[in-house]
């Protein structure tokens, strides 16, 4: 069985990368044989020889959240020779053994973590959106943080995501939590399998108890101020359209 792991570690954010790494080696899936694919903007990034690193520049937030399927869309040959894909959070830590149980689909499709059913939470509610979620019956909110699936099904998402964001800044509109809500966009008629908090729990809630995966807390380590001068600036659209013209987004 193969497992590959998608991570982007660019700028400060890599950094969170040699803990991940350790963790993963040591908890996730022990038995499977795991493929590391890693985006960042860091020429001399430790790793090991399961370990595909590819340079990735720094475009700011949000872009570097929004624009992970487009990442991940230019290696979609490489990811073939896995049986399973996930995405990871650059914050996450496995600090208790997964199992392929926990882990991995089995009827259904995908897997993903699921923060709560029938919240708002990031639903894009705007119709003009490509990412559009209608009203409708009670529906699962699932984390950008932790997600994956089958490895056909998931380049499958890869490819639907990337072309729903690009349809989006093509027409000007920005959804509204970026790349979760493109991603809830798309799983919303999917078969999922809802992983708990267990698998993702950040570090600094006591509940729920037990947790098999921690999302390490960003201010701690990235630095609040910088962290809030980093999520803060304003991003106009005459620097939106440049840099969709100089990753091809837009003529």
């Amino acid at each position: 069985m193969k497992i590959g792991i998608l991570y982007i570690g660019v700028g400060r954010y890599v950094c969170f990368w040699p803990d991940f790494y350790k963790s993963c080696e040591q908890y996730l899936v022990p038995e499977a044989e795991k493929h590391y694919y890693v985006f960042t903007d860091k020429d001399d990034l430790e790793h090991g020889e399961r370990v595909s690193v590819y340079h990735q520049d720094d475009m700011g937030w949000p872009c570097n959240s929004l624009f992970r399927f487009k990442m991940f869309r230019r290696i979609k040959e490489e990811l073939k020779d896995n049986d399973y894909l996930f995405f990871f959070n650059s914050n996450a830590q496995v600090v208790s053994p997964v199992t392929a149980a926990d882990l991995l689909p089995e009827k259904e499709d995908f897997a993903a973590l699921c923060l709560n059913r029938g919240a708002d939470l990031g639903f894009e509610k705007r119709p003009e959106s490509a990412a559009c979620v209608p009203q409708g019956p009670v529906r699962n909110y699932y984390s950008g943080a932790l997600n994956g699936g089958k490895c056909s099904a998931f380049i499958q998402l890869i490819e639907a995501c990337d072309d729903i964001a690009d349809t989006d800044l093509r027409n000007g509109i920005m959804p509204v939590w970026h790349d979760e809500s493109v991603l809830n966009g798309y799983l919303q008629d999917k078969e999922v399998k809802a992983m708990t908090r267990v698998m993702g729990k950040p570090a600094n809630w006591k509940e729920p108890k037990g947790a098999k995966i921690i999302l390490r807390t960003k201010e701690s380590v990235l630095g609040r101020g910088w962290l809030r001068r980093y999520k803060g600036r304003e991003h106009t659209n005459t620097w939106l359209r440049k840099l969709l013209r100089k990753i091809g987004v837009v003529k």
